[in-house]
Protein backbone atom coordinates (compact mmCIF):
# COMPACT_ATOMS: atom_id res chain seq x y z
CA UNK A 1 0.00 0.00 0.00
CA UNK A 2 2.64 2.81 0.85
CA UNK A 3 4.26 1.90 -2.82
CA UNK A 4 0.66 2.77 -4.29
CA UNK A 5 0.42 5.78 -2.52
CA UNK A 6 4.06 7.11 -3.60
CA UNK A 7 2.85 6.22 -6.45
CA UNK A 8 -0.39 8.06 -7.13
CA UNK A 9 0.53 11.32 -9.04
CA UNK A 10 2.51 9.56 -11.43
CA UNK A 11 0.22 7.08 -11.79
CA UNK A 12 -2.67 9.93 -12.27
CA UNK A 13 -0.24 11.57 -14.95
CA UNK A 14 0.11 8.22 -16.85
CA UNK A 15 -3.69 8.03 -16.90
CA UNK A 16 -3.50 11.72 -18.48
CA UNK A 17 -1.38 10.24 -21.07
CA UNK A 18 -3.58 7.25 -21.52
CA UNK A 19 -6.92 9.75 -22.10
CA UNK A 20 -5.09 11.44 -24.78
CA UNK A 21 -3.43 8.20 -26.64
CA UNK A 22 -6.54 6.06 -26.31
CA UNK A 23 -9.76 8.02 -24.85
CA UNK A 24 -11.28 5.19 -25.20
CA UNK A 25 -10.00 2.98 -23.38
CA UNK A 26 -9.20 5.54 -20.46
CA UNK A 27 -12.82 6.00 -20.32
CA UNK A 28 -13.09 1.80 -20.12
CA UNK A 29 -10.65 2.17 -17.26
CA UNK A 30 -12.43 4.45 -15.62
CA UNK A 31 -15.73 2.74 -15.63
CA UNK A 32 -14.21 -0.40 -14.44
CA UNK A 33 -13.02 1.78 -11.09
CA UNK A 34 -16.40 3.10 -11.07
CA UNK A 35 -17.90 -0.53 -10.84
CA UNK A 36 -15.03 -1.67 -8.34
CA UNK A 37 -16.12 0.80 -6.24
CA UNK A 38 -19.90 0.41 -6.72
CA UNK A 39 -19.75 -2.99 -5.70
CA UNK A 40 -16.28 -4.06 -4.10
CA UNK A 41 -18.18 -7.54 -2.95
CA UNK A 42 -17.98 -8.42 -6.34
CA UNK A 43 -14.11 -9.46 -6.58
CA UNK A 44 -12.52 -11.67 -3.85
CA UNK A 45 -11.43 -10.18 -1.13
CA UNK A 46 -13.32 -7.37 -1.80
CA UNK A 47 -13.14 -6.00 2.35
CA UNK A 48 -9.74 -5.29 1.00
CA UNK A 49 -10.20 -3.54 -1.72
CA UNK A 50 -12.01 -0.42 -0.76
CA UNK A 51 -8.97 0.45 0.98
CA UNK A 52 -6.53 -0.16 -2.52
CA UNK A 53 -9.68 1.68 -4.65
CA UNK A 54 -8.53 4.99 -2.09
CA UNK A 55 -5.04 5.48 -3.00
CA UNK A 56 -5.38 3.52 -6.73
CA UNK A 57 -5.19 6.52 -9.07
CA UNK A 58 -4.80 4.96 -12.52
CA UNK A 59 -7.44 3.91 -14.81
CA UNK A 60 -5.58 0.96 -15.94
CA UNK A 61 -6.60 -2.51 -14.03
CA UNK A 62 -3.04 -3.87 -13.70
CA UNK A 63 0.39 -2.20 -12.84
CA UNK A 64 3.41 -4.31 -12.84
CA UNK A 65 7.00 -3.58 -11.72
CA UNK A 66 10.29 -4.79 -13.98
CA UNK A 67 13.53 -4.68 -12.03
CA UNK A 68 17.06 -5.28 -12.97
CA UNK A 69 16.40 -7.39 -16.02
CA UNK A 70 16.81 -7.09 -19.38
CA UNK A 71 13.06 -8.83 -21.05
CA UNK A 72 13.23 -10.74 -24.17
CA UNK A 73 11.29 -10.42 -26.66
CA UNK A 74 8.08 -11.05 -26.19
CA UNK A 75 3.86 -10.30 -26.20
CA UNK A 76 1.58 -9.55 -23.50
CA UNK A 77 -1.07 -11.72 -22.99
CA UNK A 78 -4.12 -11.00 -21.13
CA UNK A 79 -4.84 -7.39 -22.82
CA UNK A 80 -6.83 -7.08 -25.65
CA UNK A 81 -5.45 -6.33 -28.85
CA UNK A 82 -5.93 -2.74 -29.76
CA UNK A 83 -5.20 -1.57 -26.40
CA UNK A 84 -2.07 0.39 -25.33
CA UNK A 85 0.20 -0.60 -22.15
CA UNK A 86 2.40 2.21 -21.12
CA UNK A 87 5.99 1.91 -20.06
CA UNK A 88 7.68 3.99 -17.45
CA UNK A 89 11.49 3.63 -17.33
CA UNK A 90 13.42 4.58 -14.25
CA UNK A 91 17.01 3.90 -13.15
CA UNK A 92 20.23 5.01 -13.31
CA UNK A 93 21.70 3.94 -16.82
CA UNK A 94 22.52 5.10 -19.62
CA UNK A 95 22.13 3.75 -23.48
CA UNK A 96 19.12 1.97 -22.45
CA UNK A 97 17.23 0.42 -25.76
CA UNK A 98 13.51 -1.25 -26.21
CA UNK A 99 13.14 -3.04 -29.64
CA UNK A 100 10.52 -3.62 -31.83
CA UNK A 101 11.39 -6.12 -34.09
CA UNK A 102 8.74 -6.95 -36.06
CA UNK A 103 8.75 -2.92 -36.83
CA UNK A 104 12.76 -3.09 -37.61
CA UNK A 105 12.42 -0.18 -34.74
CA UNK A 106 14.98 -0.02 -32.35
CA UNK A 107 14.65 3.30 -29.59
CA UNK A 108 16.36 4.81 -26.86
CA UNK A 109 14.92 3.83 -23.10
CA UNK A 110 16.75 5.67 -21.45
CA UNK A 111 15.16 7.03 -17.17
CA UNK A 112 12.18 8.98 -18.09
CA UNK A 113 11.32 7.61 -20.98
CA UNK A 114 7.55 7.08 -21.34
CA UNK A 115 6.36 4.64 -24.16
CA UNK A 116 2.63 3.66 -25.62
CA UNK A 117 1.99 0.65 -27.71
CA UNK A 118 -0.14 -2.45 -28.09
CA UNK A 119 1.61 -5.11 -25.92
CA UNK A 120 -0.21 -7.60 -27.26
CA UNK A 121 0.41 -7.39 -30.96
CA UNK A 122 3.73 -5.91 -31.23
CA UNK A 123 6.68 -7.93 -29.44
CA UNK A 124 9.28 -6.25 -27.87
CA UNK A 125 11.97 -6.55 -25.57
CA UNK A 126 14.34 -4.44 -23.35
CA UNK A 127 17.57 -3.94 -22.80
CA UNK A 128 19.09 -1.56 -20.37
CA UNK A 129 22.51 -1.77 -18.30
CA UNK A 130 22.55 -1.00 -14.59
CA UNK A 131 20.25 -0.03 -11.93
CA UNK A 132 16.91 0.12 -13.69
CA UNK A 133 13.02 -0.40 -13.65
CA UNK A 134 10.00 -0.95 -15.26
CA UNK A 135 6.64 0.35 -14.44
CA UNK A 136 4.47 -1.16 -16.63
CA UNK A 137 0.63 -0.02 -16.95
CA UNK A 138 -1.77 -2.34 -18.37
CA UNK A 139 -5.61 -3.36 -18.20
CA UNK A 140 -6.72 -7.03 -18.00
CA UNK A 141 -9.38 -8.15 -20.53
CA UNK A 142 -10.81 -10.56 -17.82
CA UNK A 143 -11.03 -7.88 -15.43
CA UNK A 144 -12.96 -5.30 -17.73
CA UNK A 145 -15.33 -8.49 -19.30
CA UNK A 146 -15.92 -9.52 -15.44
CA UNK A 147 -17.01 -5.85 -14.74
CA UNK A 148 -19.41 -5.59 -17.39
CA UNK A 149 -17.47 -2.87 -19.13
CA UNK A 150 -18.20 -2.31 -22.61
CA UNK A 151 -14.22 -3.19 -24.37
CA UNK A 152 -12.89 -0.69 -26.69
CA UNK A 153 -11.83 -0.88 -30.24
CA UNK A 154 -8.47 0.24 -31.76
CA UNK A 155 -7.92 4.19 -31.73
CA UNK A 156 -8.11 6.57 -34.86
CA UNK A 157 -8.11 9.75 -35.77
CA UNK A 158 -12.12 10.03 -34.68
CA UNK A 159 -11.48 9.15 -31.41
CA UNK A 160 -8.70 11.31 -31.00
CA UNK A 161 -10.72 14.27 -32.80
CA UNK A 162 -12.73 14.59 -29.62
Amino acid sequence: MAWLKMQMRASALIGGILSVVHPELYAAGIDCLRALNDDPGSVHKGEALAAVLNIWSSPFTAITTISNRDTPYHRDNGSAHSWFDILVALGEYENGRIEFPGLGMRLKYNPGTVVAFTGRVLQHGANCPGDRACIAYHMKLNAVQELGVSTPSWVNETLLSL
